[in-house]
This record gives structure tokens, C-alpha cells and sequence, in this order.
């Protein structure tokens, strides 16, 4: 059944509008006094979209995304909107749903305040006062993105920080608007880094990788830990320093009491994707709050850190070789990715190597596991697995029997659903005419026009859920109908693929005792697999 579709939006730019009647709630309120006074408009099943706080000069909006969805699942027969400024302000898209897409489709297309029906135009043209109107709200948005843009850098000219969040180890000020302070309690940890990196006469400064295991080993808290103290960690993770989180703040120039903007640049008016710029090309503020360390510090840490060495990053561009496990594979202990170490340099033998221990040394993760003795084990693994869920499958001959003779009784109602919809339809019709021939007075049409109604909604719900339950049942039968043939076609595998741990295998664990769990990617779920790896 098709259905009526309500769009509701509210920019960002609405906010500072002191009459609320583009308010989200005035907005679908307005919409149903509407279909109030439209017969035909309360037939339809009403489903509704809405986008708050995005800006109608293009598509990319959540609510817009799910109706057009529907609309080209030809699941939407009528649209309502406030105005046409709700559903785009571009003005050479709006024409071409109203002059192409809409009509293709046999959508009617209502904005209220613009007096516009397509079913009164035919759904052919926009009139020349509309096509006018939704230019002017074009040109409008337009101007209102040029404003915000160049009171953007404005502020940020006059030395405002208007951005998000602050670098760490400062905060915005609660007293001045705009304004960065220090927080203490962030900056000595950031001083501490930095000094960690410099170094001293007779120590030599750290790399990234080499602070991040010392800040774990002393305790010191993350920036997570530090700023929302309540997140918990997923997947069995500990919070800890990463060597990508120090390298961030020993490269921020931030620190030096410096401010850049600019470093993107919009593509068009209105869009959301920007290009970088080049970093000579930044507007950069000096001394625009307190500095945590000095020009000369930065720069001693920036050129002798270990990690900024043509060697070390040679050497890092050579490890790449993927392994069909990557991006699978983790540490039972820590719950982090297993990195893949091939043969090379010292490394005798292929292997996997905790990321976690080898930075951090957590006593519970597994420090490695030999790449031959993992692989032949999620081979035999996955073996056994594809072999019993095969002989589940043929003893399932019977269940497969059920699900068919299932989804054609759930068919035969929903076919029987429809036929009566279409009943009442024309009833409903013939009463409409009865009462335009005066046939009817104003009280029987409305008694029995409301019974109608009652009848197809109560018709509606009935077909929703028969059609939810269909569409559950055929999922299950089709998925199990595609394990079946990928088992078959995998009978017996004897080399790990790519392919193969894609199509069957969500997840592998490692742990310290060489156990291995493996979470399957199959539609019917057993559960976890594991077993312990050992040598023959």
C-alpha cells in the first residue's frame, strides 16, 4: 500500500527566528489541519521524515535520504511539505522533482504556504510565481551560507576560537565567550610528553611508541579517561596511550600559543565536503593563548624524534604484506587488532604479534601466536564447523517444508488484504458520489465515510504486519538457502583465503594459552567456536 509522507526540516539559520512557526511541531501541525480538510488525504497511511538542524541547499540529510528511498521503492504516493524551502532550496533540483521525478512516479507533491498542488497543475510545470520563489530561496540559503562563512572568519580574524572541541590540555574559558585556557590538570601531562620526547644531556628522547608504554606503565590517564571519565571501553579494550595520540600532540603547533584556519576550503556554497589546503597557505594567529612550551622545544622534539626518520619509515612502508586474517584477528587478553609480522629481518618464522603487549607489556595478552599453528587451526576449525552445519541443514528438510508452506499463507492474506483495500476504495468513492449528488446528507456521508475509514486502517495494520512477518520469513528461508550453497561449494577447504574468511569468519581471538575462539558469520548462529592450538 502506498502511503502519505509528511517532510518536516529545520536549518540551522531557523534558530535565530523569532516567529516559531518553523518549528518542527508547527510544521506537522500545520500539515494535518491540512489533510483535515482533504477527504482523500485521510485515506492514506501517514508516515513521517524530518531533518533538524540541517540546511535544505542539498540532499545529504538523513530524513531526505529515507524518503527518497521510499519514494523509488514506489511506497509513497503523496508528499506534504510546509513550504518548498522545507524540502530543497536549490532551485534547479526542486524543478526537477516537480517537473520530472515526481510526475514519473504519480507522486502528488503539496506545499501549503506556496499554494501549490501538482494534482491542480497536472504535475507537469511549476507555475512562474513558484519557480521564482523557490529561486529566491536559493539565492536566500545561498546568502545566508556566504554570512555565516564570512562571520566565521571574521571571529576567527578577531582572534575567537569558534571551532569544536579544544586541543588537550586546554579548555574554553566560562568567562569569556570564545575564549582557550589552560587546564592544568591536561597541560601537565602535555609538558610531560613534551619533556619525555626532548630528552636531556645524558638521556636520549623518546619515540612516540616508546612515551605511549611509559605513560601506561605510570598511570598516567588518557584523554578519554581525562574528559569523560565515565566511557568504558568495548570488546574487552583498556583504555591506554597510543603512539598515534603522542604523535598528535608533539606535531600541534597549538602548543606553541599558535591558531590556524583555513585549512579547508569549501567545494560549492552549501556543501559539506571541503578540499584541504596547503599548510603554507593557513591563517595563522600567534600568541593567540598561553603557550605550554616553547619555539625551541618544538622544534628539537620535531627534528630528533626517533619516529621522523627516513629509515624507521622506509622500514614501516615495507611491512605491508596482508595477511586473509587481518582486520579479523585479536587479542583475547586485550581485545586489540593481532598485527601480521611475515618473514623478515630477524624475524625467523611468519607470526602474529599482539599490538597492546608489544607497546604497553599487558601482562594478560598473548605476546604472540606462530602464523602456520593459527592458520592450521582455524582451517580445522572452520572444517569441522562447515561439517556440522551441513548435516543440521538435511536434517532441516522438514523446517524448509514449514517456512514455504508459511510464506504462502502469509502471500494469500496479503493478496487478500489488498483486494479488500481496494473494496473499500471504491466504496468510498461511490459514497463520495452519492453525496456530491446530494443522494446523501452531510451526517450519513460522514458515518459512513468514518466507518470506511476504520475498516482500511484497521486493513492497514493487519497488512504491515503480515508483510513485516513475509518479509522476516523469506530473510530467514533466503539465508538459509545461501548457507547451504556456500557450504557446498566450500566442502573440505584446505587454504585459508581471503575469500574464505570473509565469507565465513567475523571474528578470531587469540589468547596467551594458545586458545583460539571464532566467531562465524552464518545467518543460523552456533554460538562461539574454540579450541586450543597445539602442534602435531
Amino acid at each position: 500500500m502506498k502511503r502519505l509522507a509528511l517532510y518536516l526540516r529545520l536549518s540551522l539559520e531557523d534558530e535565530g527566528d523569532k516567529d516559531e512557526s518553523n518549528s518542527i511541531s508547527n510544521q506537522r501541525k500545520q500539515i494535518y489541519e491540512y489533510m483535515h480538510h482533504d477527504p482523500e488525504l485521510s485515506t492514506y497511511e501517514t508516515v513521517e521524515f524530518s531533518d533538524d538542524g540541517y540546511s535544505g541547499t542539498n540532499m545529504d540529510r538523513p530524513g531526505m535520504k529515507k524518503l527518497l528511498k521510499e519514494v523509488k521503492a514506489n511506497r509513497i504516493a503523496c508528499i506534504i511539505v510546509k513550504d518548498m524551502s522545507r524540502f530543497s532550496r536549490d532551485y534547479i533540483e526542486m524543478g526537477t522533482y516537480l517537473n520530472q521525478i515526481f510526475p514519473f512516479m504519480g507522486i502528488r507533491f503539496i506545499a501549503i504556504n506556496d499554494h501549490y498542488d501538482s494534482r491542480k497543475h497536472h504535475g507537469n510545470t511549476i507555475e512562474i510565481d513558484t519557480a521564482f520563489q523557490t529561486l529566491l530561496y536559493d539565492l536566500y540559503s545561498k546568502d545566508i551560507s556566504v554570512k555565516i562563512k564570512a562571520s566565521f572568519e571574521n571571529k576567527c580574524a578577531d582572534g575567537e576560537y569558534v571551532f569544536g572541541q579544544v586541543p588537550f590540555g586546554y579548555e574554553k574559558s566560562r568567562k569569556v565567550k570564545n575564549t582557550v585556557v589552560v587546564n592544568e590538570r591536561e597541560a601537565e601531562v602535555v609538558r610531560y610528553i613534551f619533556s619525555l620526547a626532548l630528552g636531556s644531556d645524558d638521556v636520549q628522547g623518546k619515540s612516540s611508541t616508546q612515551i605511549a608504554r611509559q605513560l601506561y606503565e605510570e598511570n598516567v590517564p588518557t584523554i578519554t579517561q581525562m574528559r569523560k571519565p565515565d566511557k568504558k571501553c568495548t570488546d574487552g579494550k583498556v583504555h591506554s596511550w597510543s603512539p598515534a595520540a603522542v604523535r598528535k600532540i608533539l606535531n600541534d603547533r597549538f602548543y606553541l600559543g599558535e591558531m590556524a584556519y583555513g585549512k579547508t576550503v569549501r567545494k560549492s556554497v552549501g556543501s559539506k565536503n571541503g578540499t584541504a589546503v596547503p599548510k603554507e597557505d593557513w591563517k595563522v594567529i600567534p600568541d593567540h593563548h598561553e603557550a605550554l612550551v616553547s619555539e625551541e622545544i618544538y622544534a628539537q622534539v620535531s627534528s630528533f624524534r626517533p619516529e621522523n626518520s627516513t629509515k624507521r619509515k622506509n622500514s614501516v612502508k615495507q611491512n605491508c604484506e596482508k595477511h586473509p586474517l587481518t582486520g579479523k584477528l585479536y587479542c583475547g587478553g586485550c581485545g586489540y587488532s593481532l598485527n601480521y609480522k611475515p618473514v623478515r629481518g630477524k624475524n625467523k618464522y611468519r607470526r602474529f604479534e599482539c599490538r597492546k603487549h608489544a607497546l604497553l607489556q599487558i601482562p594478560e595478552c598473548c605476546t604472540y601466536m606462530r602464523a602456520e599453528l593459527l592458520e592450521e587451526t582455524v582451517l580445522l576449525m572452520l572444517n569441522k564447523e562447515l561439517m556440522l552445519r551441513g548435516n543440521a541443514m538435511k536434517q532441516k528438510e522438514n523446517l524448509s517444508s514449514f517456512q514455504q508452506a508459511g510464506i504462502q499463507s502469509l502471500k494469500k492474506k496479503l493478496e487478500e488484504y489488498r483486494q479488500e483495500q481496494k473494496q473499500i476504495q471504491t466504496e468510498k468513492d461511490g459514497l463520495y458520489e452519492r453525496y456530491a449528488l446530494k443522494e446523501l446528507g452531510a451526517e450519513e456521508y460522514r458515518r459512513r465515510a468514518e466507518a470506511l475509514a476504520e475498516r482500511f486502517v484497521s486493513l492497514s495494520v493487519k497488512e504491515k504486519d503480515a508483510a513485516k512477518k513475509l518479509d522476516e520469513l523469506q530473510n530467514e528461508y533466503q539465508k538459509a538457502e545461501e548457507d547451504m550453497r556456500q557450504i557446498i561449494r566450500y566442502s573440505h577447504i584446505e587454504e585459508l583465503t581471503q575469500e574464505v574468511v570473509d565469507t565465513f569468519i567475523k571474528k578470531v581471538y587469540a589468547y596467551k594459552d594458545k586458545r583460539v575462539e571464532i566467531e562465524w558469520n552464518f545467518s543460523m548462529d552456533r554460538g562461539i567456536s574454540q579450541v586450543k592450538a597445539i602442534w602435531h
